[in-house]
């Protein structure tokens, strides 16, 4: 529908800016409350003339009311300073979760031009699904003897069924080709040198066929002269082989097979490379290559492991394997017809079917092609551009090449009559034909797992006029191949740099809405108010009645005031910021336009100020206008709506706590202020707690180069799924870090918090202290285990083992009741400073060999007849420990712990199995060990497991630290709450004993 612009002849006026619509309601609310004694509304009437006054002052609140949103919100500086309106680019995007999101994050990286995650195989099992990756070794199912084992067979010798963990994806990258050292996805090196009077061209290639294969570290060991010896150099047929051992290890070798560019050459390459240094020469730039490829799989691998998905992983990264398709076909043109066009725009036709390229697009271009922001900003945050899905999806690894598809696009080029005998064809990278996909006329299959790649040398595109085949001359020939090289030029994948990747907020003008002009600046001059004053000479009676008369419009002076104000904060009410109230009145003490006092030491009570600002002494106020069961309320309903325009909600917490603190004897109070705080950090982490939501922990936890390793234990670096539930639970301190001291033996110990710092001394510590020191560490937390006690005319706080001084809390205290109500403080400050949790991903406890790993260090599972399940099976595919110290305050309350259960579960992701763990303090300090010396291993491990460079030292060291952290997961049990069995003195209501809920206390 076409819209229609005009300037319309009447003017509109909203309602509170039109005067004349407030004078007449004004008037109508007078004609109906004073009728009975006001009959005069003429202007001349003082009560009319308040009421134009208003009137004309509300115009101008409206006025200003109407200000554009970001003008009311920029600030003095002239910006918008708010911390809950986040660009596009901070609240659409999010972690990768889908295939494209992890293809778009990898491609992002510098030097890699295409990625692929492949999550699955390509075959299916016998219900129809694909069947997932092979893990790093096979585990088997076991039930005879009701576990996992190593081992195929059981102990009766019979063959066993494998366990498929599900879960791991495999990676596979394509590398942009490098200046100096060519295609860096291939180990092939292009070598020449200078023979008498001309170049000598050749290929050389090592044994292996892997950049990961363990020999591969050999190039930079090998790489000198003085570091090798030769024991051979033979030509078989049309292949020179060199064999090369390590001078200071022989058992060390690397073979080479060098191809020969012009097989009459050959002998002149067998005899140059017949001694150390021409051999060292292009070992050095194997060397080179493959550090310039590992600097690559580096990049991929942080980036990768910065954003894993919660209870999955990823296999050592590998380098995608390209196969050449040849072409041959048989096509008529139009006599008119340009060969040489024709040419290039079949072979480029052919190469974005078999090779499609991606791109990199502008914020600008995207918009102008009429793609709208949610689309725009889909995955992950990209730092050169943004690449569109459509392209993605035609990018994938290919199955099967079709004839049709490349027959439809070489009849849609001008000058094609018809295409015959169309036929395709895979070649390895030697260039030899692949068995099974040779001359395939329909469809040409592959593995689904290589990057095919259309090779013009191996196709044969024969042209045809009036049924006369023609070939190309060599000038014509020559040609056709500068088309080809400028598009591919053209259209090669080029990252963007220096663009702009966002929609940035526009800040608006700031103006000083909150700056108040007197209405009594506006009444006639006879009324003796404002700027028009009062002559001395009058009476005091007259005096009086005016001094009464600004006592009477104060009130509105007041309201309007305050409005503007209302109207200058409200920036404040959608912000973040810890505010302290949220009505803002003013005290009038200066017109703002004049500069000159207001009436206000003439009307005033002198601390009005005072109560107007601050409150009611000895009340429980903010002000004036709201006490603090006001301001909490409006507060948190302003904070209820930013978390609401996300679709998130508070209130299910909120209730929870409501119902702790009525059950809880006194045990626990509502604390409103930490409530408004919990809101607050959730607002402000939004985008990192929504877009993470579904990480687990980076266990690497490295920089790009994985030359740097970032300590773990005593940071705040927890996986995205940890970081969004503690925030949900109300837990601020997330880090990873203690929850039980465990440091050896002292005689004293500080607790560091944000509230202050809590010192404990042992007591008569040259005796037993180990013992005192591990009972004080378990039990510090516990305010039943306190006991007051006198000396020197002092309070202290002693930790007590029955009738036995463990400890000393180091504070005195005047009187026994303010050691006791510290007591209460301190405890209360100490449980929350340790609520914290631990999270255990199952997939990260895998075996990755049968030559150290043992059945030992398998995890348990409930194989009989009773509990037997496809679940139960599997203890590592999509499941994970959440372990809690079920000894804190909060946590030990059965109604947090529901509420925490639902959370946790809730929001995991939906395939994922967690089993939540409220353990004692002793099971925790073990746990807490052992998964600490496990993920410090771990991180090692796995970067050295994936580049072949694992001693065996290392490996016997971290199968010992996976055994202990088993051992500790089997030791760890939900601890419950004590109960009472009902009977006539206890009510049933008062800890009464729930089936699963509580354990058996006294009767």
């Amino acid at each position: 529908m076409e819209t229609e612009n005009y300037i319309s002849k009447d003017r509109i006026l909203a309602p509170s800016q039109d005067f004349q619509f407030l004078l007449k309601t004004g008037l109508e609310y007078v004609e109906k409350l004073g009728s009975k004694f006001w009959t005069d509304y003429n202007p001349h009437d003082p009560g009319v003339t308040i009421l134009d006054v208003l009137c004309y002052a509300i115009t101008e609140l409206g006025y200003r009311s109407d200000f554009d949103i970001q003008d009311l919100l920029t600030n003095k500086k002239g910006i918008i300073d708010n911390k809950t309106f986040f660009t596009a680019s901070n609240i659409y995007t999010n972690a990768p979760l889908t295939v494209n999101d992890y293809r778009k994050l990898l491609i992002d990286i510098d030097d890699i031009s295409n990625a692929w995650l492949i999550a699955t195989k390509n075959t299916k099992d016998s219900n129809g699904y694909y069947l997932p990756n092979d893990t790093e070794t096979m585990i088997y199912i076991n039930r005879l003897e009701d576990k996992l084992s190593l081992k195929n067979t059981d102990k009766e010798g019979k063959k066993i069924p494998e366990l498929h963990l599900r879960g791991l994806n495999k990676i596979k990258i394509e590398l942009d080709e490098n200046p100096e050292l060519g295609d860096l996805n291939s180990l092939l090196i292009e070598f020449a040198f200078w023979e008498k009077d001309h170049w000598v061209n050749c290929r050389i290639i090592p044994q292996f066929a892997n950049w990961n294969d363990p020999k591969a570290d050999l190039f930079r060991k090998m790489n000198e002269p003085s570091k090798i010896s030769i024991d051979s150099v033979k030509k078989v047929g049309d292949i020179v082989y060199v064999i090369v051992h390590r001078y200071t290890k022989p058992s060390d070798e690397l073979h080479f097979r060098i191809f020969a560019d012009d097989p009459a050459e050959l002998d002149i390459i067998l005899n140059h490379f017949d001694t150390e240094k021409p051999v060292c020469e292009f070992i050095s730039l194997f060397a080179k290559k493959r550090k310039k490829v590992q600097d690559n799989f580096s990049k991929v691998v942080s980036t990768l492991h910065k954003n894993r998905n919660f209870t999955e992983d990823y296999l050592c990264v590998e380098i995608i394997e390209k196969v050449n398709i040849g072409v041959c076909a048989d096509i008529e043109l139009a006599p008119e017809a340009d060969p040489v066009e024709v040419m290039s725009q079949v072979r480029i036709a052919i190469d974005k079917i078999v090779n499609p390229r991606i791109s990199f697009y502008t914020l600008n271009q995207l918009v102008n092609e009429g793609y709208h922001a949610e689309d725009i900003f889909l995955g992950p945050r990209l730092m050169h551009g943004f690449i569109k899905d459509e392209e993605l999806e035609k990018a994938q690894l290919l199955k099967e090449i079709y004839a049709s598809d490349i027959i439809a696009v070489l009849m849609e080029i001008p000058g094609v009559h018809s295409v015959k005998n169309l036929m395709m064809t895979a070649y390895n990278l030697l260039g030899k034909p692949i068995s099974g996909s040779i001359n395939e006329s329909w469809v040409l299959k592959l593995s689904g797992e290589v990057k095919p790649v259309f090779d013009a040398h191996r196709s044969k595109l024969l042209f045809f006029q009036k049924n006369i085949p023609f070939l190309l001359t060599e000038t014509q020939q020559m040609l056709v191949d500068q088309k080809v090289d400028l598009y591919k030029t053209q259209i090669q994948q080029r990252k963007l740099n220096g663009i702009t990747t966002d929609f940035y907020i526009e800040n608006g003008e700031h103006f000083e809405v909150n700056r108040y002009y007197s209405i009594q600046d506006d009444f006639p001059a006879n009324y003796g108010l404002g700027k028009n004053y009062l002559s001395d000479k009058e009476s005091p009676l007259r005096q009086a009645q005016v001094k009464q008369l600004k006592g009477y419009l104060y009130f509105y002076e007041q309201l309007l005031a305050d409005f503007f104000s209302q109207l200058y904060n409200a920036g404040n009410l959608l912000n973040t910021e810890t505010i302290k109230k949220t009505y803002f009145p003013v005290y009038l003490k200066t017109n703002d336009f004049t500069g000159k006092d207001f009436y206000s030491k003439e009307i005033y009570s002198p601390d009005l100020e005072n109560r107007l600002l601050s409150g009611i002494p000895n009340e429980e106020s903010v002000s004036l206008y709201e006490t603090k069961k006001t301001f909490y309320d409006r507060r948190n309903r302003a904070l209820d709506h930013l978390i609401a325009r996300f679709a998130e909600s508070f209130n299910e917490y909120v209730f929870t706590m409501y119902q702790i603190t009525q059950g809880a004897s006194g045990a626990f109070t509502f604390d409103n202020e930490d409530l408004i705080q919990d809101k607050q950090d959730f607002v402000n982490n939004y985008p990192e707690i929504s877009k993470n939501r579904g990480l687990g922990i980076d266990y690497l936890h490295t920089d790009s180069t994985l030359a740097v390793y970032h300590p773990f234990w005593k940071t705040n670096h927890r996986g995205g799924y940890e970081k969004r539930v503690a925030k949900l639970l109300g837990i601020n301190d997330i880090g990873l870090r203690d929850i039980v001291t465990e440091d050896s033996p002292q005689t004293q110990w500080t607790v560091e918090t944000d509230e202050g710092d809590f010192l404990f001394k042992i007591v008569t510590p040259g005796t037993n202290l180990l013992e005192k020191w591990e009972w004080s560490q378990l039990h510090f937390l516990d305010q039943s285990l306190y006991k007051i006690d006198s000396y020197s005319g002092k309070y202290y706080l002693y930790l007590v083992n029955d009738t036995k001084k463990i400890a000393r809390f180091e504070k005195k205290f005047d009187d026994e009741q303010k050691a006791y109500d510290y007591l209460v403080y301190m405890i209360g400050i100490l449980n929350k400073y340790y609520e914290n949790f631990f999270c255990l991903e199952h997939i990260l406890l895998r075996p990755f060999n049968t030559k150290y790993f043992t059945d030992e260090e398998l995890l348990t599972v409930c194989l009989n007849d009773d509990c037997s399940s496809e679940a139960n099976d599997d203890p590592y595919s999509f499941k994970a420990t959440i372990v809690l110290p079920g000894y804190l305050s909060r946590f030990k309350n059965l109604i947090f712990r529901r509420y925490a259960d639902k959370i946790f579960r809730q929001e995991a992701p939906a395939h994922a199995l967690l089993k939540i763990c409220w353990v004692n303090a002793e099971d925790m300090l073990g746990f807490q060990k052992a998964y600490r010396k496990w993920l410090q291993d771990y991180r090692y491990y796995r970067v050295k497991f994936c580049n072949h460079t694992l001693t065996i030292n290392e490996e016997k060291t971290y199968v010992k630290t996976l055994q202990d952290l088993i051992k500790a997961l089997k030791e760890l049990n939900t601890i419950y709450p004590e109960g009472n069995l009902y009977d006539c003195q206890i009510s049933e209501t008062k800890n009464p004993l729930i089936l699963g809920n509580t354990s058996l206390g006294t009767l």
